[in-house]
């Protein structure tokens, strides 16, 4: 019985490998995007951004959404073209990026990078090693997510850089919360049904590197925004 649990213990340190592995290599992708487009492509990019082509943003956030949909759907049947769709998302992420790049200094991104990275991997470690079920406080950060989400698309038009300081704030909690949720539910799922072959651990593996992927972007930019002196 013990010989069967270390080997359990292996196996998922295994799998979370993985995942931590594909969610680093989706940031790095992003990363080197972004720089390049405000190097190598800078004069090109200025181009863009002072032509005011609002219809590029909107369909890279449409096709963002779209991959992101696909890749929960068919993550579990076509593990090899859910990750060639989560390549191409974090590409795509990369160049909105080019954004953040351009408007915060090196100092602030390099600061809420690390304090990211320091927040991500305590959560991590505190979802998957604590005996208390966290799935109470997921489903009231989810909710606080989609209350965060209104009030900004309200104050788009308000303009309020007072509401804008406490939804950064609020968004950091909820990201915080929700690090150490992801990390429990995998951990959950693989026991359940990726040891056991009922599912594709390999499926199972991109899926969870998307989900960590957006909870540690959404630090950062959380983060960012806080050290930036609230700028959006």
């Amino acid at each position: 019985m013990e010989e069967r649990r270390v080997v359990n213990v292996d196996s998922e340190a295994r799998f979370f490998s993985k995942v931590y592995g594909l969610m680093a290599v989706g940031v790095g992708i992003s990363a080197l995007i972004a720089v390049l487009m405000v190097t190598v492509f800078k004069a090109q990019t200025y181009t863009i951004l002072s032509s005011g082509s609002s219809w590029m943003v909107w369909g890279l956030m449409i096709a963002e959404l779209i991959l992101v949909v696909q890749i929960s759907r068919r993550s579990m049947k076509n593990p090899t073209a859910s990750l060639a769709m989560f390549v191409a998302y974090a590409a795509l992420n990369g160049l909105t990026f080019t954004a953040v790049l351009l408007v915060y200094n090196i100092g602030e991104i390099g600061a809420a990078f690390a304090s990211s990275a320091l927040v991500f991997i305590a959560m991590s470690i505190y979802g998957r090693m604590t005996k208390n079920n966290l799935s109470g406080f997921g489903k009231f950060a989810m909710m606080g997510l989609i209350g965060v989400i209104i009030v900004s698309l309200v104050n788009f038009f308000m303009a309020s850089a007072a509401i804008s300081y406490f939804l950064s704030y609020a968004m950091l909690i909820i990201f915080i919360i929700l690090t150490a949720w992801d990390n429990q539910k995998l951990s959950m799922m693989y026991r359940q049904y990726g040891a056991t072959g009922e599912i594709s651990v390999s499926g199972l593996a991109v899926m969870g590197a998307l989900t960590l992927y957006l909870d540690f972007v959404n630090l950062f930019l959380t983060m960012l925004q806080i050290f930036g002196g609230g700028r959006d």
